[in-house]
């Protein structure tokens, strides 16, 4: 992923953090979408249009909005739970849609 953005002309440590955002979204994907089974597929598409640079993940996990997801305080003992919080820390917009069977979720930096 973060090749990829390199090519399309994004500077090296934002391809990072894009790179970052997509593992997260796996990981989430896998951990709390579908418990941990991982023979399901996802969707990777970067696209730059101007000076925006938009993510686009898809999955076959059950339905998840992560627009509607609360954030949450941050606390010392916890390990964990902050990656949604760090994807809009990010990110310019997220924007998330249901197409079929599909999660749709799109972000911009």
């Amino acid at each position: 992923m973060a090749e990829q953005a390199t090519r399309l002309g994004v500077a090296y440590d934002a391809a990072l953090r894009l790179q970052l955002v997509a593992e997260e979204l796996f990981v989430n994907t896998i951990t709390h979408g579908h418990q941990g089974e991982s023979e399901h597929k996802v969707g990777l598409t970067l696209v730059r249009q101007d000076e925006v640079l938009t993510l686009r993940y898809d999955d076959d996990a059950p339905l998840f909005d992560i627009t509607q997801s609360e954030q949450k305080a941050a606390s010392p003992a916890a390990i964990g739970g902050l990656g949604i919080d760090l994807i809009r820390g990010m990110s310019k917009a997220v924007r998330f849609r249901r197409q079929g069977l599909r999660n749709v979720t799109e972000i911009d930096f």
